[in-house]
């Protein structure tokens, strides 16, 4: 009987401490919001991915994605398997929609497009691996 209502007790206490890490944010679920800064800041966010993680494409396709909470698109810089990649910005008011192409040298391979938005004020950064097919 003692046994049974000491481990009760244990249960009940670990639950509870492990609940409260989890409401403090100590499961991040590993999706996060785009920002990887370590603050407190979540204005900057990075969404709107396409073509979503894992998605096989082709040589030289389209990719788009949309920032919140900046002012000023010069300070997203964006890379494909470390190639700086241009993009052009469409301001949507409460938004920028982003568009690139992936570097034509980009062949039978996977390669993470890689945004990192350089604001002082709220930085952040987010990743994506595609999978990049031959030409056909």
């Amino acid at each position: 009987m003692k046994t049974t209502i000491a481990i009760s007790v244990l249960a009940s206490t670990l639950l509870f401490f492990s609940a409260g890490a989890y409401a403090a944010g100590g499961h991040d679920g590993g999706g996060g919001s785009g920002n990887k800064s370590g603050g407190g800041c979540k204005t900057t966010v990075i969404n709107h991915i396409v073509p979503k993680h894992l998605t096989v494409v082709y040589p030289k396709s389209d990719f788009s994605f949309w920032v919140r909470g900046i002012k000023d698109p010069s300070e997203v810089e964006v890379t494909a398997k470390k190639i700086p990649v241009p993009v052009t910005s469409e301001d949507k008011g409460t938004f920028f929609a982003f568009k690139g192409t992936l570097p034509d040298s980009l062949s039978n391979t996977a390669a993470r497009i890689q945004v990192k938005v350089h604001s002082k004020k709220c930085p952040a950064d987010k990743g994506w691996l595609l999978k990049i097919g031959g030409l056909n």
